[in-house]
């Protein structure tokens, strides 16, 4: 479905004022978060992008977000709320966000989902890997977690906090990639890492 431009201003506008509601009203635990001027690129899937967002609001990361319509309706209200993108994706626009996030490398704090924009979920594809090589800094995978959410049908289960929700997020130690030797073994590393991280998490749910 293409929206109209008229809906999209009108979508980043009030998305923004319900993101930050919304995150007034959430409970946050966050572990082993890096010191914000620690060069890395952050790693969480698809499905909890909106998760990362909201318990970093006000940080000075920039987001990679694919150039598609549905992307679009992430990256409005964030970038209202002062959240740097870059768009673009493995399959749109990805040689262009390409360059434009190593350029940003070396200013902010990076954040991807690696098995986006279209997956299979939960599958890491070698662009966060290649990223993090060619800017010389660490991947940092981070597990999300809330006790209260509505959960999409779509191909990742995406999730909407709900509010007054508990939400957990760990931070995983820096992940690096020393030399081009690493890459072919990083990926099945990486997702070793991840999927250990997700076991730290609470298991309980409530009204999904």
């Amino acid at each position: 479905m293409k929206f109209s431009p008229l809906f999209m201003r009108i979508e980043r506008k009030l998305g923004a004022v319900a993101l930050k509601l919304l995150s007034k009203t959430i409970r946050y635990k966050i572990v082993n978060k890096p010191d914000d001027d620690f060069k890395c690129v952050f790693m969480c899937w698809h499905r909890d992008v909106l998760l990362m967002f909201l318990h970093r609001l006000g940080s000075d990361a920039c987001a990679i977000i694919s150039a598609s319509q549905d992307g679009e309706l992430i990256a409005g209200p964030v970038e209202e709320l002062g959240v740097k993108t870059v768009r673009g994706s493995t399959t749109r626009q990805g040689s262009q966000a390409y360059r434009a996030i190593l350029k940003m490398a070396k200013e902010r704090q990076l954040a991807i989902t690696p098995d986006g924009p279209k997956g299979p979920a939960k599958v890491i594809q070698p662009g966060v890997i290649h990223i993090a090589y060619m800017a010389r800094i660490p991947v940092i995978p981070v597990a999300l977690h809330v006790d209260r959410e509505w959960v999409f049908n779509s191909w990742d289960k995406f999730r909407l906090p709900k509010p007054f929700c508990r939400l957990t997020a760990i931070y995983a130690e820096p992940f690096y990639i020393e030399n081009k030797t690493e890459l072919d073994t990083a990926i099945d590393k990486l997702s070793v890492v991840a999927e250990n991280l997700e076991k730290q998490l609470p298991t309980t749910l409530f009204g999904i």
